[in-house]
């Protein structure tokens, strides 16, 4: 889907997030602490048992067990999932509406009532600008269901692209 713009209609700025990290969502660091904690369990009930000698790399297998577990099962499907959007979103500012287009989605919102708009610092996910409020469950609905709040994410200039989408607001309500 190619961006057709109005008649009068111009590009303020267009870009593509410069990182994977900006996908990161709670759900990913809460599996990466589960998947921790399991590990710290499955080596100490070994010692604990206190069968036999435990040699070394039958502890090494029972702390990588659900890494792998969880690797193969959780964390692989969500890494490439993050890749696939990272690598197809595009960003559009005209002076008229923001454009967000990923592999499955396009969501265009009209600067003119545009209600929401926000800057966030995240230290997960870093620099995001939202335009709509968030879920309290975004991200965690099935497995990583659920539309997250239209945003840019994963920016290098969030700073000045939060500026100038200001700017192109305050224009478009005149």
């Amino acid at each position: 889907m190619s961006l057709v713009l109005a008649a009068g209609e111009k590009v303020i700025w267009e870009g593509a997030p410069s990182s994977l990290r900006a996908f990161l969502r709670p759900m990913d660091m809460f599996l990466l602490f589960f998947a921790v904690f399991a590990a710290f369990f499955f080596v100490t009930t070994m010692f604990a048992a206190g069968r036999g000698a435990t040699s070394g790399g039958s502890i090494v297998v029972a702390g990588l067990f659900p890494f792998i577990l969880f690797g193969g099962f959780f964390f692989g499907p969500r890494a490439w999932s993050v890749w696939r959007e990272a690598s197809a979103t595009r960003y559009t500012l005209t002076d008229r509406r923001v454009v967000i287009q990923s592999r499955g989605r396009r969501v265009e919102l009209d600067l003119r009532t545009l209600p929401y708009l926000e800057f966030e610092r995240s230290w997960l996910s870093g620099p995001t600008i939202y335009f709509a409020q968030r879920s309290l469950y975004e991200g965690w609905g099935g497995f990583y269901g659920g539309s997250p709040a239209p945003a840019f994410r994963g920016l290098a200039d969030a700073d000045s692209v939060f500026q100038q989408i200001s700017a192109a607001r305050a224009g478009a309500t005149r």
